[in-house]
């Protein structure tokens, strides 16, 4: 079995959704209606708020993760349109419909190869979205990473449900690349197996991240240290910006 689908299997036990994550998107929707979710793994937060009675699509690369948001949401009776794909190709995928809020959490714009493609991401999110609507990102604080020399992040540890997610990062002084390099550990009957895979991540610095905002036509831009508001500071464990159209 591969990484990504011994992930899927694991992914609600690892990353639960968090109430004030989505109290936090919630509030940014501002009572509109038309929400996308983009990197949804297994639609966790998109199933919340749908719940809330929001119109929401997801989007995801991998197809065991759409496979495993699909099912949940018809166990839920919640009408969900889960979608397989690729962020990059995001105006194409969802041409016929605009949305009041997008959103893309959990490190995943990082994912993309440059400053350049997570540009052109962004221009293509404003194309999607909403006069007044509403962007939210979240990634980790790569200043944080960059300027303190931090190699790892806290392992997650699910003891009940025999399950770890361990998280180093390897910063490639060559490429720019942060190689973020994880391991999932799963204990049952006394026996551990363990699922290796490694990923290059674009470091995007805070102010970076605000520019390429701004050139796509958003504004009103505010960042966070975290989803509960806090102020944002070189060592804050996360970077949220959330900016209007």
């Amino acid at each position: 079995m591969g990484f990504y689908e011994e992930l899927s299997r694991y992914y609600d036990i690892i990353f639960p959704a968090a109430p004030s994550t989505v109290e936090f998107i919630e509030k940014s929707a501002n009572d509109r209606k038309y929400i996308l979710d983009i990197a949804c793994g297994t639609g966790n937060y998109a199933i919340e708020l749908a719940k809330k009675g929001y119109i929401v699509d997801g989007v995801d690369l991998d197809s065991e993760m759409i496979k495993a948001g699909k099912k949940k949401a018809k166990a839920e009776n919640l009408n969900i349109n889960f979608t397989q794909g690729n962020m990059k190709d995001i105006k194409a995928l969802f041409s016929d419909q605009k949305y009041d809020l997008i959103y893309c959490i959990g490190n995943s714009l990082v994912h993309l190869d440059s400053e350049d493609e997570i540009g052109q991401l962004i221009n293509d999110i404003s194309d999607i979205t909403n006069d007044n609507g509403t962007l939210v990102i979240q990634i980790i604080n790569y200043d944080r990473i960059l300027d303190f020399n931090i190699d790892h992040l806290p392992t997650i540890s699910r003891k009940e449900a025999g399950v770890e997610f361990v998280r180093n990062y390897v910063h490639d002084k060559v490429s720019g690349k942060i190689l973020f390099n994880t391991e999932i550990h799963i204990t049952n009957e006394d026996k551990t197996h363990k699922y290796e895979n490694s990923v290059a991540l674009f470091p995007l610095r805070k102010d970076a991240l605000v520019n390429i905002v701004k050139n796509a036509g958003f504004n009103k831009i505010e960042v966070y240290g975290g989803f509960g508001k806090e102020e944002y500071f070189e060592n804050s464990f996360a970077t949220v910006l959330v900016a209007r159209k």
